[in-house]
């Protein structure tokens, strides 16, 4: 219950809050009760209003991979022919030379990248057939760093 002094034309009302239910307020004004309407304009609401969003009818996976696969044609296959690197950086040693042979698990070479040094290793056996990158170069992610065959 709240409670509030008001002065109308030098008149002193002492009013009380009793109860307020949407527009209607029960109020006490110098001990009279009055139940009075108050008018007053619509305040949009603070509270976000909520959307339900609508039921959205999905495939099982292994039913879209279905739809979706298709074999990459060989001429858009990406070329084993190369090996990138996985992080920026710069390189610090390279390990092989051109026409070397390598196996599977190798250290090709040493890269430094974020105050850290990584090693490239061979994913498979092979040969190098040119060093792109040598040590001193600075290179991207996904850059070519060897050649092989």
């Amino acid at each position: 219950m709240k409670k509030y002094k008001f002065t109308i034309h030098g008149s002193e009302f002492a009013v009380r809050v009793r109860k307020v239910e949407g527009e209607q307020v029960m109020l006490e004004v110098n001990g009279t009760p009055y139940d009075v309407t108050v008018h007053r304009e619509a305040q949009p609401s603070k509270t976000p209003v909520v959307m339900v969003r609508k039921e959205i009818n999905t495939k099982a996976g292994n039913e879209r991979v279905k739809e979706n696969f298709k074999p990459v044609e060989e001429s858009k296959r990406p070329s084993a022919k190369t090996i990138k690197s996985p992080l920026p950086g710069n390189v610090l040693k390279v390990n092989v030379n051109e026409g070397d042979n390598f196996k599977e698990g190798d250290v090709l070479m040493i890269m430094e990248s974020m105050k850290m040094e990584n090693n490239i290793l061979a994913e498979r056996d092979g040969k190098i057939v040119k060093v792109v990158a040598p040590a001193g170069k600075a290179v991207l992610q996904d850059e070519v760093l060897f050649e092989i065959e």
